[in-house]
């Protein structure tokens, strides 16, 4: 029930963000298919890519796929990669996508992530990245209790699940060259959706 809860919530977030059956989309931190199967069949001159660190993960997104009635043919592309190696996407990206990765990892990786979606995202490209937010007044140092779905547990400074304070997080955007924007329709009931997109001068100049 929450795998279909989730897909449903993640579908429906990228067709009223503008998802449409031409979309070249990669989902980063793909995870076993849970996005991969509901959008792959919606694709007609589009094509989708999945990346995840994990090789198992990905051979058992394969099979996913299979049980799903999507056959090897379908126009989709899922690779491991370490480090966001995204060498194998070989068309621009016009959306990016990340549900529950940047939560777990550190600055260090998150910006990594960001500068290598800067190399295959098409020039109006979107990312859309979710994250716990630290909200403001709450201490950095301290632990954060979260609720998801009657789940109890915490986010920290210094390990995973990771909170950041949204300006930080800004800041690290604008380092690696993109605005980023909090979302309030996307429906998680602990993570913040960010929209991480080019300044204008660098999209219609860049």
């Amino acid at each position: 029930r929450i795998w279909a809860e989730h897909q449903q919530m993640q579908l429906l977030f990228l067709q009223r963000r503008g998802f449409a059956s031409s979309s070249t989309v990669l989902d980063l931190g793909c995870g076993p298919m849970r996005l991969g199967s509901a959008l792959i069949p919606l694709l007609n001159d589009g094509w989708y890519f999945g990346q995840d660190i994990n090789p198992s993960t990905i051979s058992f997104g394969e099979e996913v796929l299979r049980e799903a009635g999507i056959p090897e043919q379908s126009p989709y592309t899922l690779f491991a990669s370490d480090q966001f190696d995204l060498s194998l996407v070989d068309r621009p990206v016009e959306i990016a996508f990340s549900n529950s990765l940047f939560s777990h990892l550190t600055l260090n990786s998150i910006f990594t992530a960001l500068l290598q979606l800067q190399e295959v995202l098409a020039p109006s490209g979107v990312i859309y990245a979710t994250f716990f937010a630290l909200e403001p007044g709450r201490p950095w140092l301290k632990s954060h209790p979260r609720n998801k779905w009657e789940h109890q547990f915490e986010t920290y400074p210094h390990q995973d699940p990771y909170h950041y304070p949204i300006p930080l997080l800004r800041d690290l955007a604008r380092q690696a060259g993109f605005r980023l924007d909090v979302l309030d329709d996307f429906g998680h009931p602990t993570q913040t959706m960010g929209r991480f997109r080019r300044p204008r001068r660098q999209r219609w100049f860049g």
